[in-house]
């Protein structure tokens, strides 16, 4: 009786991560299809101008990162009509559990907080999400199937590019707020936040052992050097931070992809 409970909860999870995931991907089409309150995702960021911010094609990672969603809930739904128990495929709904659920729920949540601006609920929103990524990643690491490529690349591209997200909702709080910097220049700023992604996500792949967290960043900050090589004023600190950034980050993939390599072939 207890095993049949365990089946019906698993299944139950698989079923309600595709409802999620769903209501998460209509949120977002309808966000700017419609757009909510009149204003798609692209125009309410150019209202928060910033050097931090990537050039626009560099958002299209978000279609990449739905697309290994889908994936995901492929892979989670394995074995779903049968009558086979697939333990692998068990262990990995149990270990996320619920949390998928959440962090669709705070995607919408986030859509509607940043498209009717209210911003500081926005970056409360973004850290939620952030934390729920993080203790993702950090469940999959435990599991064997996280040699799938996968549920690697699904959750650790969408972190990776939640810690930049994070940075440019904050950035844009501040711009909202019209903060003046201490003191300092936007491009001093600029340039600090990039150093401190750089290290904090290279900090946080070596910990998590998902390479793919690193190459969602290096996708960012090639937006980011697009975005100032491409602008009327050129900012060479900002280009050359980046451009340091990027081999921070780099550096950081290479050792864990190795590392990941060699342990595999043993």
């Amino acid at each position: 009786m207890k095993s049949i409970a365990n089946q019906i909860s698993i299944k139950t999870l698989q079923i309600l991560n595709w409802l999620f995931f769903f209501a998460m991907i209509t949120a977002n089409y309808l966000a700017n299809a419609l757009p909510f309150n009149g204003k798609t995702t692209g125009e309410l960021s150019d209202q928060y101008p910033n050097l931090f911010v990537p050039a626009p094609i560099t958002f299209a990672i978000w279609g990449v990162i739905y697309v290994l969603l889908l994936f995901f809930c492929i892979q989670q739904s394995k074995a779903f009509f049968s009558k086979t128990i697939d333990s692998s495929t068990n262990d990995l709904v149990k270990k996320i559990g619920f949390r998928f659920i959440i962090t669709c729920i705070l995607n919408i949540f986030w859509i509607l907080a940043w498209h009717y601006e209210h911003l500081f609920f926005s970056v409360l929103v973004m850290v939620s999400l952030l934390i729920q990524l993080i203790d993702i990643n950090s469940k999959i690491n435990k599991l064997e199937i996280t040699r799938s490529f996968i549920i690697k690349s699904s959750f650790g591209v969408y972190l990776g590019w939640i810690c930049i997200a994070i940075i440019a909702n904050i950035t844009a709080l501040l711009v909202y707020f019209g903060w003046e910097g201490m003191g300092q220049s936007p491009s001093f700023w600029t340039c600090f936040m990039i150093l401190l992604g750089a290290v904090i996500v290279s900090c946080t792949l070596l910990k998590l052992q998902n390479s793919f967290i690193g190459i969602a960043v290096l996708w960012a900050f090639i937006g980011i050097l697009i975005a100032r090589i491409g602008a009327v004023d050129y900012y060479r600190f900002i280009v050359w931070t980046t451009v340091f950034g990027i081999v921070i980050v780099g550096t950081s993939l290479i050792i864990e992809t190795t590392k990941s390599v060699f342990k595999n072939s043993r």
